[in-house]
């Protein structure tokens, strides 16, 4: 029985059939499934779709002058402090 996959590593999951995508792509898929039925609507079926690999995920990152360095984070203060 085939199974979905997760690679920690790479922060993709894999499905059964071997393709892979990231968590964050789940937010676009209604959106391309509406797409698709209405492309196949206009134009027919795609006999051999192309397969795409996942996004990277992004990085949390500050861009600006100083070339895309990650920041330090704040110090923590605890409320009674402030």
């Amino acid at each position: 029985m085939a199974r979905f996959r997760i690679n920690e590593h790479r922060a993709v999951i894999i499905t059964p059939e071997g393709r892979e995508f990231a968590p964050r792509e789940l937010d676009c898929f209604p959106i391309w499934k509406a797409e698709y039925y209405a492309l196949r609507e206009k134009h027919g079926r795609i006999q051999a779709p192309p397969h795409q690999p996942a996004l990277a995920p992004a990085e949390p990152f500050r861009g600006g002058r100083r070339g895309g360095r990650r920041q330090k984070a704040a110090p923590w203060i605890p409320s009674r402090d402030k």
